[in-house]
């Protein structure tokens, strides 16, 4: 399987606790530069397993993010719902 190449425009939607993981992934010099302007750590490595509770909550913080910035959708209680049914289907 082939690298993915980040840009700066997708790249805050990986970092993870201020970390940003280089398995799998190619920066531009542009998403560098974003990176290091808001002061995240770029670790060469993989991304450490997490429990399957840090994980659900993880997935559940993604799908909420995204529900705001893609879908403009701020009210809370949709958001929630829309993170459950979703976490339950993946289920």
């Amino acid at each position: 399987m082939g690298k993915r190449l980040v840009s700066e425009k997708g790249v805050e939607e990986l970092v993870v606790d201020g970390n940003f993981y280089m398995e799998g992934v190619i920066l531009t010099p542009g998403a560098k530069d974003v990176l290091r302007n808001k002061g995240v750590t770029i670790v060469y490595g993989p991304r450490p397993e997490a429990s399957e509770t840090e994980s659900g909550d993880a997935l559940a913080e993604t799908i909420a993010t995204l529900l705001v910035k893609e879908y403009g959708i701020t009210d809370e209680a949709k958001v929630k719902t829309i993170c459950s049914k979703v976490l339950s289907m993946i289920e």
